[in-house]
């Protein structure tokens, strides 16, 4: 899926001031923005609405939580009900149907209209300093990731891409599980390979509304992952509802790639609202969260597992084929091992890496962890997070980077590199002792795709 934001320690506002934490409750009550409901977050100095998506000011909505009790603040805010863009998905998909009767040099998209039209058809719309992009073979049109330009704004939205050897390690998870049905959250180049094969049935959730040119009404939805928001409201409430009514009988699977920089509150609270509209739809009384595979970075592992202890990080480094760092090698020989891992609920031994070399099985563990991995019989697990091989210290009781060592002073393992005693790296505070501390000392970026 996509390019990921920077990390950052600023809050949504742009102050790098006290940790910020997300409240997580029913958005529907909350003030609008461009990009749907907001969300509720929480400072020392008090509690505001600010956009679930946009980092900094991108989005000038910010409300405190006391003034939003005021009715000229929500009489202000009403604005925002008409204002909040809609796609006309069933245009869009006529005129694509249109597009591709013509011969493919007689094709062609405009990036910077973000239109598919026809050459030959004369319009005023098109100017010369637009981004325009012919001609277009079949090939291109079913699969737009390959030739659409990537975002590239950071602060709003941007995207990075999974290379086909992660996308083949997808779709072999998913038939080891006896997995038909994809819900695509900002992952086209899984929907664009599902939608190839006739085995797989899919639906594409993504924030970038330049998919709607290639796809039905009922495989695309406009969307913001942060706030379970649909742009098209109702219409697309019921596509959504339609899809997961025919998933029924073929196992599902959330497959997710969120901003790096993405709050992992709203991101879980996305997955148990979908979750139980898919139970309800289906008539499943049972609790347990869908199947879900989330690409998102190593060192996220705490925040997502203490608040969804079902999911489980695996050791496979996820590669992006427009990433220089992700793509496990450049062209200078320096090699880079992605940060980015699968985090699921499904069973691990299902991750099947035996034809990979990078990859081995652990006895122990009885799943495919990465070879510089070893396992720790006093931890009984492998503990590498982050492709070095990790060593146990006996005082911690845990393992630790092999740049580490114990510090007899802080009493704790820290990076040898300028240690200075008394100085706290957030990074290097127990993994525990971290999580009771401030779980909103994570991520703080709310962006979307």
């Amino acid at each position: 899926m996509p390019r990921k934001h920077k990390l950052e320690t600023n809050d949504p506002n742009g102050q790098k001031s006290s940790p910020v934490e997300v409240v997580i409750e029913d958005v529907t009550t909350h003030p609008l923005c461009l990009h749907g409901p907001t969300l509720l977050f929480s400072t020392e100095k008090g509690r505001f609405f600010a956009c679930a998506s946009c980092r900094n000011k991108e989005c000038t909505v910010h409300i405190d939580e006391e003034d939003w009790k005021k009715e000229s603040v929500r009489k202000r805010n009403e604005k925002y009900y008409s204002l909040i863009p809609k796609i006309d998905k069933a245009a869009a998909w006529s005129n694509f149907i249109e597009v591709k009767s013509r011969h493919y040099v007689d094709r062609a998209f405009c990036n910077t209209c973000e239109d598919l039209y026809i050459v030959s058809q004369p319009s005023k719309k098109h100017a010369k300093d637009h981004r325009i992009i012919t001609p277009l073979t079949d090939e291109q049109l079913s699969r737009p990731t390959t030739w659409l330009p990537m975002l590239e704004n950071d602060s709003v939205e941007a995207q990075y891409m999974f290379t086909k050897k992660s996308v083949t390690t997808v779709f072999g998870i998913l038939k080891n599980n006896n997995i038909s049905n994809i819900l695509c959250i900002g992952t086209p180049s899984i929907h664009e390979e599902a939608e190839s094969r006739s085995d797989f049935n899919s639906i594409l959730l993504d924030y970038d509304k330049r998919h709607c040119n290639f796809y039905p009404p009922n495989k695309f939805i406009w969307y913001n992952m942060f706030n379970n928001y649909m742009f098209n409201g109702n219409e697309d409430e019921k596509v959504l509802k339609k899809f997961f009514k025919k998933s029924k009988d073929g196992g599902i699977c959330i497959v997710m790639d969120p901003p790096f920089g993405g709050r992992v509150e709203p991101l879980v609270q996305t997955l148990k609202e979908l979750t139980a509209t898919y139970k309800n739809v289906c008539d499943r009384p049972d609790d347990d969260l869908l199947p879900v595979l989330w690409a998102f970075p190593y060192f996220s592992e705490p925040y997502i597992t203490n608040m969804a202890p079902e999911i489980k990080m695996h050791d496979y480094q996820i590669e992006y084929t427009n990433h220089k760092k992700f793509l496990n090698k450049t062209k200078d020989g320096r090699k880079f091992v992605s940060p980015i891992r699968f985090f699921t609920n499904l069973p691990l031994r299902t991750i099947d890496l035996s034809n990979d070399s990078n990859y081995k099985m652990c006895n122990k563990c009885k799943f495919y962890v990465a070879t510089s991995n070893s396992h720790c019989h006093k931890c009984g697990s492998c503990t590498s997070k982050n492709g070095m091989t990790y060593k146990h210290c006996d005082v911690c009781k845990r393992c630790v980077k092999p740049t580490f060592f114990h510090c007899k002073e802080c009493e704790k393992c820290c990076q040898q590199r300028n240690h200075v005693c008394g100085v706290v790296v957030e990074s290097q505070i127990n993994r525990n002792q971290s999580l009771v501390s401030n779980l909103g000392k994570q991520l703080t970026g709310t962006c979307f795709i």
